[in-house]
C-alpha cells in the first residue's frame, strides 16, 4: 500500500508541475529556433534619441526579482532530484535542463536592467513558469508526505491493535491452559485419594482374612504365600517358599518375603 501511494504521489507531481516544466522547455526551444531579430542601424540623431529613451526605461514594478526566481529554481531542482531518485522518469528527463535556467535568468535580468523591455517580459515569463512549477511541485510533495505520515500512523495503529489482540489471545490461552492443568491435577488428586482408599480397604480385608487363618500373606520372587504366625517367609526365586521361625537362620541364598497387607511407609 505504501509503494502505491508513493507512486501516485510522484505521478501527480509530474502531472501538475511537469506541465509548467514542459512549457518552460518548449518556450525556450522555440525562441532558440526563431530567426534572430535584426535592428536597423539608427542615424546619429535617432541613435541619440534612442539612448536618451533607453536611459528613461525602467523595469515594471511587478516584475519578479532575480533572487526570488533563483531561489524557486533551486527548490524546484531539489524536488526534481527527489522525484528522480524515487523512480520518476519524467523528473529524471527534466533534470539535465535545470542548470541552464539560472544563466538564462541572469542574462535576461541584465538585459532588462539595461532597458530591454522584451528581456523584461521574457524574464517575467520564465520566472513565472518556475514559480508555478515550484509551487505546484512543493504542494504535491507536501500532500504526499502528509499522506505517507497518515498511512504510517494508520499502520502503526493497526500493528498496535494486532499486538494487543495477540497478547490478549495469548493471555486467554495461558489462562485456559492453567485452568485445564488445575482441573487435571484436581482429578488426579481425587483418583489418588480414591485409589488410596481402595488400597486401604484391600489391606484391611487381607489382614482380616489372615487373622482368620492365623497367618500373614507375604510376597516375594513372584510368589505369594500365607506364612504361619510367628514365622518369616523366604523364597529362592524359583517358586519355592520356606517358613522360618522368627529368630531362626534363613537358608543361604533365599530372599525374605514382604508382608502383602502391611501399611505403606
Amino acid at each position: 500500500m505504501s509503494s502505491g501511494i508513493t507512486g501516485r504521489k510522484f505521478v501527480i507531481g509530474c502531472g501538475l508541475a511537469g506541465v509548467a516544466l514542459a512549457t518552460m522547455l518548449m518556450s525556450d526551444e522555440t525562441r532558440g529556433d526563431e530567426a534572430p531579430r535584426t535592428k536597423p542601424v539608427p542615424s546619429a540623431e535617432t541613435a541619440h534619441g534612442s539612448r536618451q529613451a533607453a536611459s528613461t526605461v525602467t523595469r515594471p514594478q511587478n516584475s519578479a526579482r532575480l533572487s526570488d526566481a533563483q531561489q524557486a529554481l533551486q527548490g524546484l531542482t531539489q524536488i526534481r532530484h527527489q522525484q528522480c531518485q524515487s523512480g520518476n522518469q519524467l523528473a529524471c528527463q527534466a533534470l539535465p535542463q535545470m542548470p541552464s535556467y539560472g544563466p538564462k535568468l541572469m542574462q535576461m535580468d541584465r538585459a532588462c536592467q539595461s532597458g530591454d523591455r522584451n528581456a523584461c517580459g521574457d524574464f517575467d515569463k520564465l520566472a513565472g513558469q518556475i514559480f508555478t512549477a515550484y509551487s505546484e511541485s512543493a504542494a504535491v510533495m507536501r500532500a504526499g508526505e502528509a499522506g505517507m505520515a497518515q498511512m504510517d500512523a494508520w499502520r502503526a495503529q493497526m500493528n498496535s491493535n494486532a499486538a494487543a489482540s495477540t497478547a490478549n489471545l495469548r493471555a486467554q490461552a495461558a489462562a485456559g491452559q492453567a485452568a485445564h492443568e488445575a482441573r487435571q491435577e484436581a482429578n488426579a488428586a481425587m483418583n489418588r485419594n480414591w485409589q488410596a482408599g481402595q488400597d486401604s480397604i484391600d489391606r484391611n480385608h487381607g489382614r482380616a482374612v489372615d487373622r482368620i487363618y492365623e497367618g500373614t500373606t507375604m510376597d516375594g520372587g513372584g510368589v505369594q504365600a500365607r506364612i504361619p504366625n510367628g514365622s518369616t517367609g523366604y523364597t529362592d526365586g524359583n517358586g519355592n517358599v520356606v517358613a522360618v521361625p522368627k529368630g531362626g537362620r534363613a537358608p543361604d541364598g533365599w530372599t525374605e518375603m514382604k508382608d502383602t497387607y502391611a501399611a505403606p511407609r
